[in-house]
């Protein structure tokens, strides 16, 4: 069976409900964590899930040789009109050894992560990441603050745009936030989607670092990289680095 984030990441609906992620909000934010996290022009970077490239662009903009990797081709082929000298995309799957290595950074932003059937499945994802590191390089994990979210939870909703209307619902379920979303198209439905992300805490995450042979060095709350807290923080944005010796 097909997991569902290969089917819906690849529809023009996925991409039509979440419109507002665009390049102004992917430029303030990898202008932000590259000054943050004293990012220098010429090293070399990956962006795990990088969708359509919008994050990876700005990370080539900013002076880094960047790698844009997607599990959807349609994706890769629309990110690719974007390629240049310091740009390249390519098709790729976390859950396997990735092609490109020897990366001093590794960027997996926005939520991009925790979508799989099983904790040794997403142990896998970060250990692949962390092989895909220069000794010494970092891995930069930008997860939503599960806590806060699930504390705050907005059960319902609809979103009306040009193409669609959405009807979404929210819960949680074994440890998972689970979003349903229902479409339809001059008042007939026509889909239903659901996204299925597990709420992991901090010190989970940090423990699938740990295993993968990384050291946490850092972990915040928001894209200025302040200080992380559960209840209050919009985000859960954790820096790792391989050891030297690695």
């Amino acid at each position: 069976m097909t997991p569902w984030y290969a089917t819906w990441f690849n529809t023009p609906y996925y991409h039509d409900l979440y419109s507002h992620r665009d390049y102004h909000e992917a430029r303030v934010l990898i202008l932000t964590l590259c000054k943050a996290l004293n990012v220098e022009p010429g090293q070399r970077a990956l962006d795990i899930a990088c969708g359509r490239g919008r994050h990876a662009l700005v990370l080539a903009e900013s002076g880094l040789h960047t790698v844009g990797i997607d599990l959807s081709p349609e994706n890769i082929a629309i990110a690719s009109k974007m390629a240049h000298d310091q740009l390249s995309f390519q098709v790729g799957n976390m859950l396997e050894q990735l092609e490109v290595q020897g990366a001093h950074w590794v960027f997996n932003l926005f939520t991009s992560f925790g979508y799989f059937e099983d904790d040794a499945m997403h142990q896998q994802a970060i250990e692949n990441m962390a092989n895909a590191l220069l000794p010494g390089g970092k891995l930069v994990l930008d997860y939503m603050n599960a806590q806060k979210i699930a504390a705050k939870l907005v059960p319902k909703d609809q979103i009306k745009t040009n193409l669609a209307t959405y009807e979404i619902s929210r819960r949680v379920e074994d440890q998972t936030i689970v979003k349903t979303i229902k479409l339809s198209e001059d008042g007939c439905s026509i889909f239903n989607y659901e996204e299925r992300v597990r709420a992991f805490s901090k010190a989970e995450l940090c423990e699938f670092m740990e295993k993968a042979g990384l050291n946490v060095k850092s972990v915040h709350g928001d894209y200025e990289l302040g200080a992380f807290d559960p209840e209050y923080s919009d985000r859960l944005i954790i820096i790792a680095e391989k050891s030297a010796h690695q």
